[in-house]
């Protein structure tokens, strides 16, 4: 029986401000106002969420570095169910601050 792979990803203080996040329902309330697009992987709300812990991670990169600095950041479970650090882009960031 092969054994299991597993992955380590460091999440520092995210999972605190994640969970904050998720009680407080910030990406419901933002989706229930603003729609996904149909070709988008990311909702405006997991696009937000993604914003508030870039800039509470003292990350101070550009909207198109996002995705490196997700990279080591377990994104499924931070920000959402098939959000991955790639989804991430400054396209789908600039949308959400458009919207």
């Amino acid at each position: 029986m092969p054994s299991p792979s597993y992955s380590i990803k460091n999440i520092d203080h995210l999972g605190l401000v994640a969970a904050l996040c998720k009680d407080l329902k910030i990406a419901e309330m933002i989706d229930a106002v603003i729609p996904k697009q149909a070709d988008c992987n990311v909702t405006h709300g997991q696009a937000l969420v993604a914003m508030i812990l870039n800039g509470l991670g003292f990350h101070s990169g550009t909207l198109h570095m996002f995705s490196e600095y997700f990279k080591s950041k377990p994104t499924e479970r931070l920000i959402g169910q098939g959000v991955l650090p790639e989804h991430l882009t400054d396209d789908v960031l600039g949308r959400c601050l458009d919207a």
